[in-house]
């Protein structure tokens, strides 16, 4: 018959582990002999696995000083860590490259107008959003494609970004609406503020967030004093439930409020794989050298030896000044009773490079980088492995890019549409009333080219052909509008006939995804334009 658990922890078992856990530990430890055997292999408490320590508090967030730990070291890994800056430039450039732009996505059947009403409007929408996001940053550095590089660096450095939404009226802003990033440093909690976790005032009941403390240094402290802090709480929201504060960052646990740097769970391998770098090269130079030990074995000499004034007398040579210059080519002349001792250190030998690349492939897997792209290396990959590890990363990228579009793009599209509405800049007849149709959008980013044009190329005709693609898929892939790319078609070719040029007819896609000449009429779909 099997023993009964014994559950959770006694006021007893409490008091003495914080008095003497080493004790408290070694209760735990006999408690759990006394249990019947796991039916999961992982939770057996052989003596293979008696080491394994975990501790479950049910606590999501961790404590603010080590999220702080966390932040700080990830960003001096971005700063003297070339592999973990190099992961960041590559993640920040596939996923946001250039910056995501937003196609309005409304439908005239929902809005009830027609379809020349709706494409009317949807241009209009993403006119004034272009024309807003020149002048987004509130300090007047960046437009809104380089802040959202610049938000989705800070939040693989440090697990999230803090965006302001003021309302500024300045001369030469076409809205007033506009963006300040914020440092998750400066999200913390006020001394002697109660209900708020490192920086978020939260609610009584659903936790939900209410306020967001932001901390602002004193500038006029000197280097040598203790800084002194001004505390400004920013609601989250305004009183109509529009966001005043956007936090992002990916959350990894029900009920979380701070993000946690991509590198967390990494850092201690990058140290070890730095410091092993750092040893390597040590050895290197030591290998490198060729070092000589002068031994005295008659006491006589020693002697005169010892009498010969050293540097701490103003002098050369001498017990004081054991080090000497042993140069290329030199002839070494050993005086009465002195022997050498010939120093060859060995460097790192063959397992360096086996080390270094086990290291690095554990970083690609944590990062979501195949090896290859961690390292820019394809020297030693053919086409299949090449393709299969670039689309691998692909579907990291694009979820990092959906996520990042609808919880940072998406929430600064609506009020951008909304206040081009209000300004009259927007003229959507019952814009509350529709208000997710009006807003309803498709953010594209940059294109990840091709790896074998040819065949990728034949292969989209094929699904295009075959009902299975788009051209807004296919084109939105290669990062590109397919509204904008048909307009500049037509232009193209009424300028070609203009000119009398005739334009060949176009290629389809076999079903091996190899092209060949087009049978349809050149004035028919899918043909050209003569």
């Amino acid at each position: 018959m099997a023993r009964p658990r014994l559950e959770g922890k006694t006021r007893l078992d409490r008091a003495i582990a914080y008095v003497a856990p080493g004790w408290a530990a070694k209760r735990q430890t006999a408690r759990l002999g006394f249990e019947m055997a796991a039916q999961f292999r992982g939770a057996d408490t052989t003596r293979l696995l008696s080491e394994w320590l975990t501790q479950s508090l049910g606590i999501v967030n961790p404590d603010p000083w080590e999220l702080e730990t966390l932040r700080e070291r990830s960003q001096e890994l971005n700063r003297n860590n070339p592999i973990a800056a190099g992961i960041t430039d590559t993640m920040v450039i596939n996923v946001i490259g250039q910056g995501l732009q937003p196609q309005s996505r409304m439908r005239a059947e929902e809005l009830g107008i027609s379809d020349e009403e709706a494409q009317t409007l949807r241009r209009q929408a993403e006119n004034v959003f272009d024309s807003w996001q020149r002048r987004a940053d509130a300090s007047n550095r960046q437009n809104f494609r380089g802040m959202q590089a610049l938000a989705f660096r800070k939040i693989v450095e440090d697990g999230e970004i803090i965006v302001n939404l003021p309302m500024i009226k300045e001369a030469g802003r076409p809205l007033q609406r506009a963006l300040e990033l914020i440092e998750a440093a400066r999200l913390g909690t006020p001394f002697g503020k109660t209900g708020v976790f490192d920086g978020v005032e939260v609610g009584p009941e659903r936790k939900e967030p209410l306020k967001y403390w932001i901390r602002k240094a004193n500038l006029t402290s000197s280097n040598y004093e203790l800084p002194r802090y001004e505390w400004v709480g920013l609601p989250a929201r305004d009183s109509r439930g529009r966001p005043l504060i956007l936090h992002n960052y990916l959350m990894k646990r029900p009920g979380q409020l701070r993000g946690i740097p991509f590198f967390a769970s990494a850092l201690t391998h990058f140290k070890h794989l730095s410091d092993y770098m750092s040893a390597a090269v040590v050895a290197a130079k030591l290998a490198a050298c060729v070092a000589l030990i002068i031994s005295q074995n008659d006491p006589t000499g020693a002697a005169i030896a010892a009498s010969r004034p050293g540097p701490s007398t103003g002098g050369s040579g001498g017990v004081n000044d054991n080090l000497e210059r042993w140069e290329p080519a030199s002839i070494l002349r050993l005086g009465l009773g002195e022997t050498a001792t010939m120093i060859d250190p060995k460097g790192v030998g063959d397992t360096f490079g086996k080390f270094m690349e086990t290291g690095l492939r554990i970083l690609g897997a944590n990062s979501g980088l195949p090896y290859e792209l961690l390292l820019k290396d394809f020297s030693k990959t053919n086409y299949s492995s090449a393709r299969a590890a670039l689309l691998e990363a692909r579907r990291w990228f694009m979820f990092l890019r959906a996520w990042f579009a609808q919880d940072h793009c998406q929430p600064i599209w609506e009020l951008v549409l909304e206040e081009a509405y209000l300004a009259g800049q927007f003229p959507a007849p019952n814009f509350y009333e529709f208000q997710e149709e009006y807003c309803r959008s498709q953010w594209i980013g940059g294109g990840w080219g091709w790896v074998d044009p040819v065949k990728e190329i034949g292969a989209s005709i094929a699904a295009i052909d075959a009902g299975l693609s788009t051209y807004a898929k296919e084109l939105a892939g290669q990062g590109e509008d397919w509204e904008e790319t048909f307009q500049q078609l037509v232009q193209e070719k009424q300028y070609a006939a203009a000119l009398g040029l005739i334009f060949r007819a176009p290629k389809t896609a076999t079903a091996a995804g190899e092209l060949k000449e087009s049978e349809a009429p050149i004035d028919q779909p899918g043909g050209g334009q003569q």
